[in-house]
C-alpha cells in the first residue's frame, strides 16, 4: 500500500474519530458506526495498529474465526444478540412516539438473520 493511501486512511480515521467524539454529546450523530469506521480506517492506514489489533484476545477469540469462515459459538451469538437487543430496546423505548422506532425493529430483524441464519455456528 502506498504511503499516500495509508495517509488517506489515517486522515479519514482521525476525522471519523473526531466527528464521533462530538457525536457523544450530539444525539443526531451515530457513534458506533463512526467508531467502527474509524477503527477500520486506522487499521488499514497503519500496519503496526493492524498487527496490534490482530494480536488482541478479542480478535483471536471473536473476529478471526468469523474471518476464517468458522463462525461464532452459540454462546457468543446469544450474548451478542441479547446485548444488541437490550440496547436497541432502550432506544426503541426512548423513541416510542416517533415513526423512526421502526428502523430499530428492522435492525433487530437484520441481526436475528445475521446471527442465527447467516453466520455458521461452531463448537465451543
Amino acid at each position: 500500500m502506498t504511503s499516500a493511501r495509508k495517509a488517506l486512511f489515517i486522515g479519514a480515521g482521525l476525522v471519523c474519530l473526531a466527528t464521533d467524539t462530538v457525536g457523544i454529546f450530539l444525539p443526531i450523530l451515530p457513534t458506533v458506526p463512526l467508531y467502527l469506521l474509524a477503527g477500520i480506517c486506522l487499521a488499514n492506514g497503519s500496519d503496526r495498529l493492524s498487527a496490534w489489533f490482530e494480536s488482541t484476545g478479542f480478535y483471536t477469540q471473536h473476529v478471526a474465526p468469523i474471518k476464517a469462515g468458522e463462525g461464532m459459538t452459540m454462546r457468543s451469538k446469544v450474548t451478542s444478540f441479547v446485548t444488541i437487543c437490550a440496547l436497541l430496546g432502550l432506544g426503541f423505548y426512548m423513541m416510542r412516539h416517533t415513526p423512526a422506532k421502526w428502523i430499530l425493529v428492522a435492525v433487530v430483524v437484520f441481526h436475528t438473520w445475521l446471527f442465527f441464519v447467516s453466520l455458521p455456528t461452531r463448537e465451543e
